[in-house]
């Protein structure tokens, strides 16, 4: 007598696939919620280590390191997106501050003394830092400087002479907060200008109260850690100039916020944010530093009022807890 195997029909099997695919597409939603908190846990993790770093600098020098380092070559016209004429050599806190996050041997490897783009510091400036990597950011590890043309205008592209080999970063300094953005007026109010070490009794609101540094990923505008290249030019991503539709270097900022962000006019994260603002790949809100070493997340829709006052170390504002 012959047994008759069992099998499933097609219509059993259609079913089954059915329900395989139901529970997949409950389940990548759920993977990738779990993805994103892991990275933003690494996030603030990245940052705290740049908290610590900053205040074992703070405990050698006696203030913290300035936003970074260069000689000023000319004057400032006044305008709020204009330059100042600087010769360099550019390099930022982000460097200064790298014996403290174990990267000593790196530290030890840059020639201070000479310009971020001089062949001898390449190897130097084009080394990805982990720390200075938020894992969400999905710019380029090594991005290209633009330079503004001498005459004003639109940005160009690196030429010879320029580095296309910049190690990127995932996070910028503060610069301050207010309207208009005047990057280059002084005196500042915020953490990080040019050659400018604030000392802890210059931050009278508080090292809780005022950020220090926050994201700003290479995916939105692409700069690096190493610091300042002069004549250069702030500029979106290929990728978010195009979300806006736009050519690359048709919107641009001076060079100091390849280091330094300044708080104008909107929240991080904003549809309007300039190059010079802070903006990371985490839903509508960013991670930033505490002068006290904390870290925190602050939502796109913080009232403004709020974001300026965080960004200042000296305004005397009162800041409601509700943020």
């Amino acid at each position: 007598m012959r047994v008759r195997k069992q099998g499933f029909t097609l219509i059993e099997l259609l079913v089954v696939i059915a329900i395989i695919a139901i529970l997949i597409g409950l389940l990548l939603p759920a993977v990738q919620k779990v993805r994103e908190a892991a990275a933003r846990a690494q996030c603030l993790n990245n940052l705290k280590q740049v908290g610590v770093a900053l205040h074992n600098y703070e405990s050698s020098h006696q203030s913290f390191p300035p936003g970074f380092v260069s000689t000023v070559t000319g004057t400032w016209s006044g305008g709020g997106n204009d330059a100042v004429a600087e010769s360099g050599p550019g390099w930022s806190f982000f460097a200064l501050i790298l014996p403290f996050i174990e990267q000593d041997n790196l530290f030890r490897s840059i020639n201070l003394s000479l310009p971020i783009t001089d062949p001898a510091n390449a190897t130097a400036r084009s080394t990805v830092v982990k720390v200075y990597r938020c894992p969400s950011d999905t710019g380029p590890t090594q991005v290209t400087v633009w330079m503004a043309p001498a005459n004003g205008g639109t940005p160009m592209p690196a030429t010879a002479g320029t580095v296309t080999d910049l190690a990127s970063c995932s996070y910028a300094g503060c610069l301050g907060g207010g309207t208009p953005a005047v990057y280059e007026q002084l005196p500042f109010n915020g953490m990080f200008h040019r050659n400018r070490a604030i000392k802890v009794a210059e931050i009278s609101d508080g090292l809780s109260n005022t950020i220090g540094v926050g994201e700003r990923m290479s995916a939105f505008s692409p700069n690096g850690w190493a610091g300042v290249i002069p004549g250069a030019a702030t500029v979106y991503s290929a990728e978010h100039a195009a979300k806006l539709g736009q050519a690359v270097g048709a919107t641009a900022r001076p060079a100091i916020t390849q280091v330094s962000v300044h708080c104008r006019s909107s929240g991080p994260n904003a549809a309007t944010a300039s190059p010079g603002s802070f903006y990371g790949p985490h839903n509508n809100s960013c991670n930033f530093l505490n002068m006290d070493g904390s870290t925190r997340l602050i939502p796109s829709n913080v009232a403004i009022d709020t974001f300026r006052a965080l960004a200042t170390r000296n305004g005397g504002e009162v800041i409601p807890g509700d943020y």
